[in-house]
């Protein structure tokens, strides 16, 4: 199963600051919900366990969270793969980041891309979709809130 899913915000910090947070590792993987345990293993890598409850299946993912194609203070990529419980998940990620008109605050602009397979794509598009929305919103709801510390 793919799903494709994008946004955007406003950010509260000048875009310099936005980028340095959002390409810092520790940052970022403060912001996951739901991670049992975060191992950051150099600069642009990490490893997380992550628990998901969608619906009735439960499942542990053991997931690889790297930063690349990095291009200081407007872009960046964030790649994730992993699996666990019969099911693997593969997410690339892009964000941009432009200053506002409003000093000192940067738009962000946001996409991602995830394949799943095993037992999580089997629960369906609707019921997968949902859920990934608000887990998303909650990501960038915490990323937001981390940057703008």
């Amino acid at each position: 199963m793919h799903l494709h899913l994008e946004g955007s915000s406003e950010l509260n910090v000048d875009r310099e600051t936005a980028y340095n947070r959002l390409t810092d590792l520790e940052v970022m993987t403060s912001s996951l919900p739901d991670a049992e345990a975060v191992k950051i293993i150099d600069i642009e890598t990490a490893e997380a366990t992550i628990k998901l409850r969608i619906a009735l299946v439960s499942a542990r993912l053991r997931m690889k969270v790297k930063i690349s194609n990095k291009k200081p203070p407007s872009h960046a990529e964030l790649s994730a793969e992993g699996s666990g419980t019969g099911s693997h998940v593969k997410i690339s990620s892009t964000f941009d980041l432009a200053q506002s008109n409003r000093n000192p605050t940067t738009i962000f602009t946001w996409s991602a891309d995830a394949d799943i397979t095993g037992i999580m794509a089997g629960i369906g598009s609707t019921m997968l979709r949902g859920f990934a929305e608000r887990r998303v919103s909650e990501i960038f709801s915490a990323i937001q809130i981390a940057v703008e510390k």
